[in-house]
């Protein structure tokens, strides 16, 4: 990933300025599909980048953080971890599914009970896809001392590690032109459009 560092920060500079066709409620119109970060490996767990990359998708996605700021604002103490009783199964027993769930912090002058409420829900067809297991993989990878903080939750690759390396990132947090390299190329994706969309219905 260090090796694309000089690539990625051109290939900002030509997309921060480019700009999509914008449909009438205001969302880009773009035929950039989730699929296609898949396929090309910009998105899952391969590399330390990758993994924050991932992140970063899932909570523009499903978290609706838009911007720089509200990314570098969100913490470990604000994503918690949920168990929910699905659906009864053919054997008859009652599953049990993990969500992730994210309460922005609250508006001035706003009310408890009208603070949003976002999840992220397990993917039990696609493990290797799912958010809440690249969450858990993430917090496996990041120094002890930094998993409870409320300060942070975005942190800076380690240059030296390696795949099977026991940590990934250091205690930094993530600097801000980084956080924006990712989210200016997220932003475009359909889904995340779509999701914002239908967010905003």
């Amino acid at each position: 990933d260090v090796y694309y560092d000089p690539f990625t920060s051109a290939l900002h500079e030509v997309v921060k300025d480019f700009k999509l066709p914008v449909n009438e409620h205001g969302y880009f119109v773009t035929r950039i599909e989730e699929e296609h970060l898949w396929e090309s490996k910009q998105l899952g767990a391969h590399s330390p980048q990758v993994l924050l990359n991932t992140l970063v998708y899932f909570n523009t996605k499903y978290f609706q953080l838009k911007t720089v700021e509200a990314h570098l604002k969100l913490s470990f103490s604000h994503i918690m971890k949920h168990w929910k009783k699905t659906s009864v199964t053919k054997a008859g027993q009652q599953q049990r599914t993990v969500l992730l769930r994210y309460y922005p912090p609250p508006v001035k002058g706003q009310k408890n009970e009208e603070r949003k409420m976002y999840e992220q829900h397990e993917n039990h067809e696609n493990p290797l896809r799912c958010p809440v297991k690249l969450y858990e993989f993430y917090l496996s990878k990041c120094p002890e001392s930094t998993k409870n903080r409320n300060d942070m939750f975005y942190l800076q690759p380690e240059r030296s590690c390696v795949p099977d390396s026991p940590v990934w990132y250091s205690a930094q947090l993530l600097n801000s032109f980084n956080m924006e390299k990712m989210l200016s190329r997220l932003l475009i994706v359909r889904e995340v459009q779509e999701h914002m969309l239908a967010d905003n219905n």
